[in-house]
Order: C-alpha cells, then sequence, then structure tokens
C-alpha cells in the first residue's frame, strides 16, 4: 500500500491530509463522485472502524471503475478487511466486484484480489463455478482470435506486442490462478475439459497455471501429468514433479 502512495502522493500532502476524520466524513467523501482521488485513497486508508452493509457496498464499489491508485488500496484493504466483515464478502454485489477485480489491468490488484479469494473458503463453490463460466467464454473468444491469426500455440516473436492476444492471456492467467484458489472437486471435469486446452498454450506461463491445477484436483488425467512434467520449461513441470513417477 505504501508503495502506491509513494508513486503518486508527497509526504507533505500525506501529512495534511492525513487526521482523524469522523466515520460520516469518510464516508461522505467515498460517496461523493466529485471529490478528487488523492482525499477518497486516505478515506479508505483511514476506514477502520464498523461499516453498515450500505457502506461497505460503497467501498467495494472502488475496486473497479476508478482510478488505478483507488482501485488498487481498495484492494489492499479488503485483504485486512475479511476477518471483520466476512459476511459483507458474501453478497451479490461484493461477489460480482470480486469478479471483475480478478482481471483487473494491474497485476497488483488482481494479485490482491485472488488473495481475497483463497481467504473466503465459504465462496469456493460460487468462485469456481463463476469463473468456470468466465474462462469458457474466454476460451469461446480466443478460438475465434486463434482462428484469425494462428498465433496463440506458436511461439510467434513478432505477436507477442500484440495488445489484443496478451489482454486475453492475461486474462486467462489470472482467471486459472483466481480458479486453483476455489477449487472443490465439485466441478473436476468441466475443468479438466478447459486444463486440455489451456496445457496445449504457447505462452508458458498459461501452462504453469494450468499444472499448478492438475496438481491439486482428484484424479487428473495420466495424460495432463505427463505433457505438464515433460514440458520444457522447469517452472511448469516443477508444479507435478511428485505428482507421477515416468522417465522424460
Amino acid at each position: 500500500m505504501d508503495n502506491v502512495l509513494n508513486l503518486v502522493y508527497t509526504k507533505e500532502q500525506y501529512e495534511n491530509f492525513y487526521n482523524d476524520f469522523s466515520y460520516d466524513e469518510i464516508m461522505n467523501i467515498l460517496k461523493d463522485d466529485t471529490e478528487d482521488d488523492f482525499k477518497k485513497i486516505f478515506s479508505i486508508i483511514n476506514l477502520s472502524c464498523f461499516l453498515s452493509e450500505n457502506d461497505f457496498i460503497c467501498f467495494i464499489n472502488h475496486l473497479t471503475n476508478h482510478s488505478t491508485p483507488i482501485r488498487e488500496i481498495t484492494a489492499y484493504k479488503l485483504e485486512e478487511f475479511i476477518d471483520k466483515y466476512n459476511d459483507y464478502f458474501c453478497l451479490d454485489f461484493s461477489k460480482n466486484k470480486l469478479l471483475d477485480g480478478i482481471i483487473d489491468i494491474n497485476p497488483n490488484i488482481s494479485r490482491a484480489v485472488c488473495n481475497v479469494v483463497n481467504k473466503l473458503p465459504e465462496l469456493n463453490s460460487f468462485f469456481e463455478e463463476e469463473i468456470i463460466k468466465r474462462i469458457d467464454d474466454l476460451l469461446k473468444e480466443i478460438d475465434i482470435y486463434q482462428q484469425n491469426t494462428g498465433d496463440l500455440f506458436v511461439d510467434n516473436k513478432k505477436n507477442r506486442k500484440n495488445h489484443a492476444k496478451n489482454k486475453k492471456l492475461f486474462a486467462l492467467y489470472w482467471y486459472l490462478e483466481a480458479l486453483n484458489m476455489s477449487l472443490t472437486n465439485e466441478n473436476d471435469e468441466k475443468i479438466t475439459e478447459i486444463l486440455k486446452k489451456t496445457i496445449k498454450f504457447c505462452d508458458y506461463t498459461i501452462r504453469e497455471k494450468t499444472a499448478k491445477i492438475l496438481a491439486n484436483i482428484d484424479n487428473a488425467p495420466l495424460e495432463l501429468l505427463q505433457s505438464a512434467k515433460s514440458d520444457q520449461n522447469f517452472y511448469v513441470k516443477n508444479q507435478v514433479y511428485d505428482k507421477i513417477n515416468f522417465e522424460d
């Protein structure tokens, strides 16, 4: 959290703003769409007292559709609030915000949201099912992209800076990470079908996340485990190194 502040605000700005705001003053700032980012960020930092349900919704709403510093501070603050406001994370509004936050363009936010998902085991079934749906939709988009470009399964240096391609791979990477954190063994067949596709991706980070899930689901298909263990990339094969014994 401090790194975000250091990049955006001076020590003088921080000291001038940092004072004891009342609960109502903090919430009024967060509810006012015309307030500047600086006030909103430090209002979120100063949130420490009991939040009502509506005020928690106002707070978590800043996880999306706001500037990057606001989204990032919100994501970090959410990690602090899990034990205090566990029930509020189960609200439909909160769950959908977290799902959207998983694939934020800022990886720090994605990582923080995945940490939150990991600490909410009571929501594993919800997240697993919803993430599977989102991955399925994303893979359909990727299939269309692949038909038009043919570069997702070939190490094509010319296309490594392709924004459309990288955006899809980025989303898939973080959905796979969040899926691994919410496994229930209730949808292993659906997950296996996903992994059959993602294990073939040229991008090793996708294969690594695939192998990580393979290592954690029950009765993972032997051919997929073998494919992961035979992978040329160390980080991929390392995920399943102790799952099967065979000569590579």
